[in-house]
């Protein structure tokens, strides 16, 4: 399956307890074994900006972990105008964030069929969201 990954994946992976830390890799690596992932620059904006504010997570420390653990294997697709125009009209029907609904546009605008996110805002939209299972 063609997925979307979320930023709070990735923030996840980067702040991890060694308690999730092997729940988190074995999702991850069936992810990425399993299926083509996708996201965007907004995606790696997020973990960068939530990892330092919330976790105080180093830049580099954020910046190291996307160019090791999500660039070899995540695609990054750019933001386009067609994202904006789509993102708009999901804002105005579901009252959705706009981030969230940047990351939406970027869905449908490319043929991806599910967002991986914890995020339950999405259950909204006429898309799949996957999550680990509790």
């Amino acid at each position: 399956m063609k997925l979307f990954i979320d930023a709070n994946l990735m923030i996840y992976m980067l702040t991890k307890t060694p308690d999730e830390a092997e729940r988190l890799v074995e999702f991850y690596a069936d992810l990425v074994y399993n299926h083509a992932l996708y996201t965007n620059p907004l995606v790696l904006d997020e973990t960068i900006h939530v990892s330092r504010k919330r976790y105080k997570v180093p830049y580099k420390t954020s910046l190291q972990f996307i160019d090791e653990k999500v660039i070899p294997y995540v695609k990054i697709l750019p933001l386009t105008i067609l994202d904006y125009l789509t993102a708009k009209e999901i804002i105005l029907k579901y009252n959705l964030r706009p981030s969230d609904a940047l990351h939406v546009a970027t869905i449908q605008n490319n043929g991806l069929q599910a967002i991986v996110s914890e995020d339950e805002d999405f259950d909204k939209l006429p898309i799949k969201r996957l999550w680990l299972e509790v």
